[in-house]
């Protein structure tokens, strides 16, 4: 089987109020978080069509701080990004038991260029399509068919995982068998059922 992975919040982290909290403290870091990122100009970054210091500009008005206080929490998000031990080591069980592995993110350049350059979990991987490199996003259909060219596979002999219900359904729409991701544990066993691994193992 070919199992495609999600990114943020699957294999690393990603917790906006976490990232504003470590650059401007607890207090209302929620609500700049939400003022930040819960906007079309963070998807925009996303699909790599706005640049990180345009995007700091642009929130000026909408989190009451300077271009240069948004910009220093936007470029806190690359390296805040970290695996989670639990999904590398089903990773590598999956590789090893001979499956394809492949990435399939909602990511911005600066955050992608940050894993490649600092994870090596990549190892495990035969290929990543990356929204901002490709300018097409989840739950879009176009990136999903873009992954299936790009690497030659069939969409009856693929898995992906997301925590996002509508980016998994928009797989299952094309074929694609889908799960939605809660934790490492759930999504081992879930992949055991299928048949993907052993019952007995790491667990």
């Amino acid at each position: 089987m070919a199992i495609v992975f999600d990114l943020g919040r699957v294999v690393v982290s990603w917790d906006p109020v976490g990232i504003v909290s470590s650059v401007r403290g607890p207090e209302g870091a929620a609500q700049l978080a939400e003022r930040l990122f819960n906007h079309q100009d963070w998807l925009e970054v996303d699909r790599g069509t706005m640049s990180l210091h345009t995007m700091a500009r642009q929130a000026e008005s909408r989190t009451g701080l300077s271009a240069a206080e948004n910009l220093a929490i936007l470029q806190a998000v690359p390296p805040s990004q970290l695996p989670d031990p639990a999904m590398l080591t089903l990773m590598a069980e999956l590789h090893g038991a001979g499956h394809s592995l492949y990435a399939l993110s909602n990511m911005g350049h600066a955050s992608i260029d940050w894993l490649e350059q600092h994870q090596d979990f990549w190892r495990f991987f035969s290929g990543k399509v990356v929204s901002a490199r490709v300018r097409m996003m989840k739950p879009e259909p176009d990136i999903y068919r873009y992954l299936l060219v790009s690497f030659d596979l069939k969409p009856a002999e693929c898995i992906f995982i997301d925590d996002n219900p509508a980016n998994v359904a928009a797989a299952e729409a094309l074929g694609i068998r889908g799960m939605v991701f809660t934790d490492a544990a759930s999504c081992r066993q879930q992949l055991v059922e299928l048949g993907c691994l052993p019952a007995t193992g790491k667990g």
